[in-house]
């Protein structure tokens, strides 16, 4: 099997060949031709299949290495290496503790009558047995924020904070600030006042999803050889992470995220736009340098490019004044592509609508997204009402998420020019 670098290397001879293609017809003065084109667009298929590969493979071998890491540290721990009792740590049974963890994996596989006494007696802390719900374990929502954020590249790069369900992160904001300082005419000079210092207050209050079932086959979810939190997590997080995106990419703010993408006066203004001359039918190099020079300094050493892959695929064929292609491909694991020397990520809910006047991409520092995540979630067991189908329904309740730009001046949008 190839490993990523090969695979790496692969998509970056791929790409040669889409340059080829495009030189050839630039040095003589034309577009490409219909063959031309329909092989440029299949090497273009291609590159993002090989890119979709080595993004798997590299987020296995991380998974694997910190697999690997949790292996070792349960060695350290166990019993006879540094303690004479045998008993390791305490584990004080609750949603944090490894009892609890199991005592609730338990509860999904076989239910809280398939539990023996002492296993029912640890999820009585803190959960509503007498109505069915019962409250996850902090080791399952851990695993299924993880994999939320090995899919959501927002998620990777954005600020994220813990917060009970319910509780609101507050923080304050600079929404004026003082003036530059000025020479006076002398000692006498009458100093000047200054109003511009201003505080305000937003708050992240993690908003609730609506509630979720999850359908999974009885035997499947029984049988002893599978990871009962693992087939959960990977029905969850995918359908999570979707409706995540969404919502950090073009919410509206109002019982949801607020989006990067959703211009207002809470999050990025328009007056943090940058209207290009690119148009939909041309991809300007000035254009996107503009947008770069846009950014204050102070946010220039983490910034990055978002587009989404539609996109991308025009941005490709960008050169600059010496012929050289603004688009490098990364060819070791864990680098990015660079646009303008600057890493390029892609979001598949970044707007792709390549119409006058409408946001196609943003440069930033993501840092200064800030998500807010509710660390509690309850689960419910629903066995009759899919008993005839041979499944077990897990109702998902109590799980919320917020996210807001948090510092406007981090972002540029990148608009399109008005026709």
């Amino acid at each position: 099997m190839p490993t990523s670098r090969e695979l790496r290397e692969e998509r970056a001879g791929l790409i040669e060949q889409q340059r080829a293609l495009l030189d050839a017809a630039e040095a003589d003065n034309r577009d490409l031709n219909a063959d031309e084109r329909e092989h440029y667009d299949r090497l273009g298929e291609e590159t993002d299949r090989l890119e979709a590969r080595y993004t798997r493979l590299e987020q296995q071998e991380e998974r694997e290495a910190e697999l690997g890491r949790h292996v070792n540290e349960g060695f350290r721990d166990a019993p006879g290496d540094g303690d004479a009792s045998g008993d390791g740590d305490a584990d004080d049974g609750g949603l944090s503790g490894e009892r609890y963890a199991e005592a609730f994996e338990g509860y999904m596989t076989r239910g809280y009558e398939g539990l023996q006494h002492e296993t029912r007696a640890t999820l009585q802390i803190d959960s509503d047995v007498g109505g069915g719900f019962i409250a996850a374990s902090e080791r399952f929502i851990n695993r299924m924020i993880q994999a939320v954020d090995e899919v959501l590249v927002v998620r990777q790069l954005a600020t994220k904070y813990p917060c009970a369900y319910g509780e609101s992160l507050g923080f304050p904001s600079l929404d004026g600030d003082i003036s530059d300082f000025e020479f006076g005419a002398g000692e006498l000079t009458e100093a000047s006042e200054d109003t511009g210092l201003a505080f305000g207050k937003r708050e992240l209050i993690p908003r609730a999803l609506k509630r979720k079932v999850v359908k999974i086959s009885k035997r499947l979810l029984e049988s002893p050889r599978m990871d009962a939190e693992g087939i959960v997590i990977d029905r969850c997080s995918l359908a999570l992470a979707r409706g995540q995106e969404t919502a950090f990419m073009t919410g509206s703010g109002a019982a949801e995220p607020l989006g990067l993408f959703t211009a207002s006066a809470d999050g990025i203004p328009t007056s943090k736009d940058v209207s290009t001359d690119m148009t939909t039918t041309n991809v300007s190099g000035n254009g996107l340098i503009s947008v770069q020079g846009a950014l204050p300094d102070q946010f220039q050493a983490k910034a990055r490019w978002m587009f989404h892959r539609d996109g991308v695929t025009k941005i490709r064929k960008l050169k600059d004044d010496n012929g050289q292609y603004l688009w490098q491909p990364g060819l070791q694991a864990g680098q990015p592509d660079l646009l303008l020397a600057k890493p390029i990520v892609t979001g598949s809910k970044v707007p792709n609508t390549w119409t006058a006047g409408l946001y196609v991409g943003m440069y930033g520092d993501f840092s200064h997204y800030w998500i807010a995540d509710a660390v509690s979630m309850v689960v419910q067991r629903l066995v009759e009402k899919y008993a005839l189908t041979g499944q077990v329904g897990l109702l998902f309740d109590k799980m919320a998420v917020d996210g807001m730009p948090v510092q406007s001046d981090a972002f540029r949008r990148v608009k399109l020019a008005a026709s």
